[in-house]
C-alpha cells in the first residue's frame, strides 16, 4: 500500500496498482484507513476525500455531488466497482451518474433523508426567531448549536460544517431509481445513525440490488465485518 499525493497537489490517496478495480469512499471524519482489511483483497484505489486523513480541506463548501465530480477524475477506467460507507456512499451514487460502474457496494449510507421530529424543528426555529430579532446573538446560537448538534457537527468548523450541513441535506431518494449499476447494500442490524428501515426503503427503490444485513453490527462494521463485506464485494 502507497499513499500518493495525486496531480492536484492536495488530495492523498492509497493506490496498489496501476490498473486498479475497486475504488474505496471513507465517512464523515474518516479515513482511507477504515479500508485497510478490506482492501487488501483487491487492485485498489482509496481515497482520503478532501478534507479528511492527509488531504487538504477544500477552498470552497463542496456538496456531495461536487466531490464526486471533484474526486472523478483521480479515478481510473479501469475502476469496476465502488466501495462507499456512510458519506463515502453519498458521493459513490453521484459518482454513478457521472460514469458507468459495474457495481456500487453502498454500507449504512443515508440514502433517504430522515425526517426531523417536529418537536425538534419547533425549538431550533422558535432559537433561530429569536436570534433574528436580535434577542440571541450569534454566539448563543452558536453554542446552543454545538450544545444541541451531532457529533460530527460539533467537531467540525468552517469550510467542513458547510460540507457537513450539505451532505446532510442531500435527499438521494429521488436519485435511487436511476442509478444503472448492480447495487449491494451492506447494514448494520444495529445501526442507530442510519436505521435499518432507510435501507429496506432504498431497495424497494433501487432497481438492481439487494440487502445484506450483519447481525450484531453498528453503523461502522468496516472491521468486524470485513471478511463478510469482502465476499459481497466479490459477488
Amino acid at each position: 500500500m502507497a499513499y500518493k499525493l495525486l496531480n492536484d497537489k492536495k488530495t492523498f490517496a492509497n493506490i496498489n496498482s496501476e490498473n486498479p478495480t475497486v475504488c474505496f469512499l471513507h465517512g464523515w471524519g474518516r479515513s482511507s484507513q477504515d479500508f485497510y482489511l478490506i482492501s487488501q483483497s483487491f487492485d485498489y484505489i482509496n481515497f482520503d476525500l478532501p478534507g479528511f486523513g492527509k488531504s487538504q480541506e477544500p477552498e470552497i463548501s463542496m456538496n456531495p455531488k461536487e466531490y464526486a465530480e471533484y474526486i472523478n477524475q483521480f479515478i481510473p477506467n479501469s475502476v469496476e466497482t465502488v466501495v462507499g460507507h456512510s458519506f463515502g456512499g453519498r458521493v459513490a451514487v453521484h459518482l454513478s451518474r457521472l460514469r458507468n460502474f459495474e457495481k456500487l457496494i453502498l454500507i449504512g449510507v443515508p440514502l433517504i433523508k430522515k425526517q426531523t421530529s417536529s418537536g425538534k424543528l419547533s425549538i431550533l426555529n422558535f432559537y433561530k426567531s429569536l436570534n433574528r430579532f436580535g434577542i440571541l446573538s450569534n454566539d448563543k446560537i452558536e453554542k446552543i448549536k454545538k450544545k444541541k448538534g451531532s457529533y460530527d457537527y460539533r467537531n467540525s468548523q468552517g469550510i467542513m460544517r458547510e460540507n457537513l450541513v450539505k451532505a446532510v441535506n442531500d435527499d438521494l431518494s429521488k436519485e435511487l431509481e436511476n442509478i444503472k449499476s448492480k447495487v449491494h447494500l451492506i447494514w448494520g442490524s444495529e445501526d442507530k445513525e442510519v436505521p435499518i428501515d432507510i435501507a429496506k426503503e432504498a431497495n424497494k427503490k433501487i432497481k438492481k440490488s439487494n440487502l445484506q444485513i450483519l447481525e450484531g453490527q453498528g453503523h461502522n462494521p468496516l472491521n468486524s465485518s470485513y471478511v463478510e463485506i469482502v465476499n459481497i464485494i466479490n459477488t
